[in-house]
């Protein structure tokens, strides 16, 4: 029996997708405990690539069950369409391989509208998640067990007609067509209804047989609701905390792995010290491919900023590294990372000569240029962990192992 968690260590976008296929092929469960379909994970298999939005990303092994669970909120209409692609990829989902929480927030297309018209600042997807959640803390939202017991179109007609009159005196955005939501939803609802249950039990009953069990985290630990650059952050908890609220189970996490990319990157408004609005920020983005997974906006990138990173180990018990996206700094001369802040708040950086060689797909410590390790060790030195695996590229298979990961 072996507990594992994956938690993004910067603003998301670490390659948390690619590492949970590698454990999903030995976990019997994998857990997706936060977020919506705000999330976008990339996995790639051979010439074959998945983007999963809100469904776990151990559905794409096929081995393990997968659970959405209670603190995630989940869109009917998203979630169909998101089967519907899986599906003609050749991955059959059904639900004795997926299962919803009953108590999880349902996000209606209300919840999309609103999104809209009041987070065009913050620069969220516009996917209803944060107004999904702000329903769910006024205690006015509505779970996925109203879809259960069949009063879900009526709680959905009653908020809309709510909402509608907000819009009128408050937005200058027309609002949406109430009749054509209620028909989309009574297909989603159909469709969905069959993955719904106790996902609180079905953890439980894994834990209890001692099957190894995979928590999958969103986003990253700079995007939490407390601990992230608030109020530019997401609004679900993306840290260790939420595993335990957003799976409803108390378990003993053995390995709490990091992702950590070799540089920065983030999606959206927010602070961010070490970002590179030049000539070189442009080089990492297009040699990175940074465009998110979920949106396609492009990423604002930026060095690799320690003293972040080190915070996110603080608040999470990192006890393993993954560094993601190594290639990538491949071709620069000079490679920064940020290890402080002055009295200013600016990043103080230490320096380190770069390397031309290309490594995409390098698979062995040894066959990596001396100063590319040098860059990795002094991540680990920094952090006081170890980096057990070093990712090089976008294959499950470019990945230099440096201890076990499961």
């Amino acid at each position: 029996m072996a507990n594992y968690i994956i938690l993004g260590a910067q603003w998301g976008d670490e390659g948390k997708g690619k590492i949970v296929d590698l454990l999903a092929s030995h976990a019997d469960l994998v857990v997706r405990f936060q977020g919506g379909a705000n999330a976008g994970h990339t996995v790639i298999v051979g010439d074959k690539k998945f983007v999963l939005h809100l469904i776990p990303g151990g559905i794409v092994s096929g081995k393990a069950m997968n659970v959405i669970g209670n603190g995630c909120v989940v869109d009917p209409i998203t979630f169909k369409q998101e089967i519907e692609y899986l599906k003609k990829q050749g991955i059959d989902v059904t639900p004795d391989k997926l299962m919803i929480s009953f108590q999880a927030h349902v996000v209606t297309p209300v919840h999309k509208y609103l999104d809209r018209v009041l987070n065009k600042k913050i620069g969220t997807t516009g996917r209803g998640i944060g107004p999904a959640y702000t329903d769910k803390i006024q205690r006015t939202g509505v779970r996925l067990e109203a879809i259960v017991n069949g009063t879900f179109l009526e709680h959905f007609k009653q908020q809309a007609k709510l909402y509608e009159q907000y819009a009128q005196n408050l937005y200058k955005e027309p609002f949406l067509n109430i009749e054509q939501a209620v028909e989309e939803l009574k297909e989603a609802e159909t469709y969905i209804r069959p993955f719904i249950g106790d996902t609180v039990e079905l953890i439980h009953t894994y834990l209890e047989k001692q099957a190894n069990i995979l928590y999958e985290g969103a986003q990253g630990a700079m995007l939490d609701v407390d601990h992230g650059t608030y109020p530019f952050v997401t609004s679900s908890s993306t840290t260790i905390g939420g595993a335990f609220t957003g799976g409803g189970v108390f378990l003993e996490f053995d390995k709490r792995i990091g992702l950590v990319k070799a540089y920065t990157t983030r999606v959206g408004e927010g602070p961010f010290p070490t970002e590179l609005n030049d000539e070189t920020g442009e080089k990492l983005r297009k040699k990175g491919h940074e465009f998110g997974a979920t949106t396609g906006r492009p990423r604002r990138c930026g060095w690799l900023d320690l003293k972040l990173v080190k915070r996110a180990q603080i608040i999470n018990g990192f006890n393993y590294i993954t560094l993601s996206k190594l290639s990538c700094l491949s071709g620069f001369e000079t490679i920064k990372i940020a290890v402080d802040y002055d009295s200013a708040g600016q990043p103080v950086y230490r320096s380190f000569p770069g390397w031309e060689q290309e490594i995409e797909g390098v698979t062995e410590w040894q066959d990596l240029p001396q100063n590319a390790r040098e860059y990795v060790r002094f991540i680990e030195d920094y952090l006081q962990t170890p980096i057990g695996l070093v990712s090089t590229g976008p294959d499950r298979n470019h990945v230099i192992y440096r201890q076990p990961l499961w």
